[in-house]
């Protein structure tokens, strides 16, 4: 009887303290693998720990700061003023907000484009695209230098450069303000539009808020085109009216074709 007793008993000494306290029994298999698993879990989180660590010492460190920002195709605008305010000098190569940096430089009246790279491991690379003059926008007395978007510009136009004449507006204005987009986008197409697909010159521009863009050829007449909207349509509309009437007839006189299918002629 005590033989049996003991073969069926399958705890013995502390096992069998547990068991009595409802603890847990693994055998020694088990508690070998669970012991490897938590050591693997305490070396990723220290693993872990280690490379948060070492991204705040690189992050700190001199060794990805800038040291040195490269400004290029700067002629007109001064490098400094550029430098300056991209405000990267000293900063991390790892977080300088390179966006806020280039709508800095792109302040400058001068400014077309700002591109902004990083030269690891201390250098940024500031890329300038500047403004180039155009044209002259003509207010009275007051002629301002204005590049192909309308930006007023600090430089003189070139020699030869076309006179956008306007009535009644835009005196006083200051570099990096723009005039009438619209206007100078409208004057550049029509430079090359109309001698290609008119054979003619436009010899005077025109501008003013209530009837837009107006033009002189060369032949003498007058047309006016208001806005940049419906170009092929208002160009084939003067095409065939000149191809009906006769250019030497339309000399002194005024075409419009802002009204869309009803152009008029006087």
């Amino acid at each position: 009887m005590a033989d049996r007793k003991r073969r069926g008993s399958p705890f013995s000494g502390k096992r069998r303290s547990k068991a009595m306290r409802g603890e847990v029994l693994l055998d020694d298999r088990t508690q070998r693998r669970l012991s490897r698993i938590r050591w693997r879990r305490i070396g990723a989180v220290v693993a872990f720990a280690g490379a948060i660590a070492g991204l705040i010492a690189l992050y700190l460190s001199p060794a990805l700061r800038v040291h040195e920002v490269e400004i290029g195709g700067a002629t007109t605008v001064s490098a400094a003023d550029v430098e300056a305010l991209a405000g990267l000098d000293g900063a991390s190569l790892l977080t300088a907000d390179l966006d806020a940096a280039q709508s800095r430089i792109e302040e400058l009246p001068m400014v077309k484009q700002a591109t902004i790279t990083r030269a690891w491991p201390q250098t940024m690379r500031v890329a300038i695209v500047e403004r180039t003059p155009w044209a002259v926008w003509q207010a009275g007395a007051s002629g301002y230098t204005v590049d192909d978007e309308g930006v007023v510009l600090e430089r003189d136009a070139p020699e030869g450069a076309p006179v956008i004449r306007v009535s009644g507006a835009d005196v006083g204005l200051e570099p990096g303000q723009r005039v009438d987009q619209d206007a100078v986008a409208l004057a550049r197409a029509l430079m090359t539009r109309v001698p290609a697909e008119l054979a003619l010159s436009v010899a005077t521009f025109e501008w003013s808020g209530g009837s837009g863009l107006t033009i002189t050829t060369d032949s003498g007449y007058r047309v006016v085109l208001g806005d940049s909207q419906d170009m092929d349509y208002k160009l084939a509309v003067w095409r065939e009216i000149e191809a009906q009437l006769g250019r030497e007839s339309m000399t002194g006189h005024v075409l419009d074709l802002r009204f869309g299918d009803r152009p008029s002629f006087q």
